[in-house]
């Protein structure tokens, strides 16, 4: 048998052992990715000292998951990898997940972008995102709509577009949009 098939089953057959932790668990695979959205519009628009390095990091992390995504959306077009709960009938897809492509895991891949972001440039509660990100990763698994390998893939793509990010054109050109962007946010928010 597939290990990798093999793993998702065995940690998807966990969802009858307890309803609390499946129920969690798929609040956590269903609406997480939300966490991230909120942390970053609270790192934009948190006042004081450190802004303009919040609001950069917060310009990076939302570059690497739309190249990461694109870049995701082109293997998925090439590569159709079906999903585990359509590859085995004992698992259990809890979230009605589609059958479309399994690998990557974009969960995996853009909450990877971003903990990489935040331990670059030192924010607060980056190592709070990392566990959180981690137990994403984690809940698609338990949910039976990836494979551990789409997550090892998440995160390898997830490495590759942040060195892309960091390259020197792309970084200077993101910086200037980071600032502009910050200025604009200023000025709207400011007007009474």
């Amino acid at each position: 048998m597939n290990p990798d098939l093999y793993i998702v089953r065995k940690v998807n057959e966990a969802t009858s052992v307890s309803r609390k932790a499946s129920l969690f668990m798929d609040l956590v695979t269903r609406y997480g990715h939300w966490a991230f959205v909120i942390y970053g519009l609270l790192l934009w628009f948190a006042p004081g000292e450190g802004r303009k390095a919040r609001r950069l990091c917060c310009v990076l992390s939302f570059a690497g998951v739309v190249v990461a995504s694109l870049l995701s959306f082109a293997i998925g077009r090439v590569w159709r990898r079906r999903r585990p709960f359509v590859c085995d009938w004992r698992i259990w897809n809890f979230t009605g997940h589609k059958a479309n492509a399994s690998f990557p895991s974009n969960h995996t891949m853009n909450g990877a972008i971003v903990v990489m972001e935040l331990f670059r440039m030192h924010m607060p509660g980056a190592q709070l995102l990392a566990a959180f990100a981690g137990l994403l990763a984690f809940s698609r698994i338990f949910a039976g709509v990836h494979y551990p390998t789409d997550l090892l893939g998440g995160v390898a793509i997830a490495g590759l577009v942040h060195r892309l990010i960091h390259a020197a054109p792309f970084a200077a050109a993101l910086a200037a949009l980071a600032n502009f962007g910050s200025t604009v946010s200023d000025w709207v928010f400011s007007r009474k």
